[in-house]
């Protein structure tokens, strides 16, 4: 994996400050962000869930996956916003990056259950605003079949920062 200062990436955030201060439609520029951060770190799929307070949930307008079948299904899904890895993210407004989600206990196995996709490596950082976190932003599964490193979570650290 490339590292946060690789020039690939620092051109995508450059493009990303722009279009903020451009103040892009939220519907058009969070897309862009998810997919646009799926490629620069080589992920099979980069989710945004974000927080449905009346009713403890997480759910998934925004994802961008290699299977658009994938795609859709998260697109459909809730899940109690205190479970998996991403709910502990949320909650503890930690970055938690797991190396081997299948042997981790906190694993939410439903969504592998429900995508048919298994978790292999996983990246996920709360999404943290002026009202406190409002969601997650999650990466699974580098195409590289290593877990993401260090740098990868840096990178995704300071994307999520800017979501926020």
């Amino acid at each position: 994996m490339s590292d946060a200062g690789d020039p690939g990436r620092l051109k995508l955030l450059y493009q990303l400050g722009c279009a903020f201060a451009e103040r892009v439609e939220l519907d058009e520029l969070i897309p862009l962000v998810v997919e646009k951060c799926r490629q620069a770190l080589g992920a099979q799929g980069v989710s945004v869930m974000m927080l449905d307070r009346d009713r403890n949930e997480l759910y998934f307008p925004y994802v961008s996956q290699d299977d658009r079948e994938v795609a859709e299904r998260l697109s459909a899904m809730r899940f109690p916003a205190d479970r998996g890895l991403a709910g502990e993210a949320l909650t503890s407004g930690k970055a938690v990056k797991v190396d081997d989600a299948q042997n981790d206990p906190r694993l939410y196995r439903e969504v592998d259950r429900h995508t048919g996709v298994q978790t292999r490596s996983l990246m996920a950082v709360p999404l943290v605003s002026s009202r406190g976190s409002v969601g997650v932003i999650e990466a699974i599964n580098p195409d590289s079949g290593e877990p993401f490193s260090a740098e990868d979570l840096n990178f995704f650290e300071t994307l999520a920062g800017g979501i926020a």
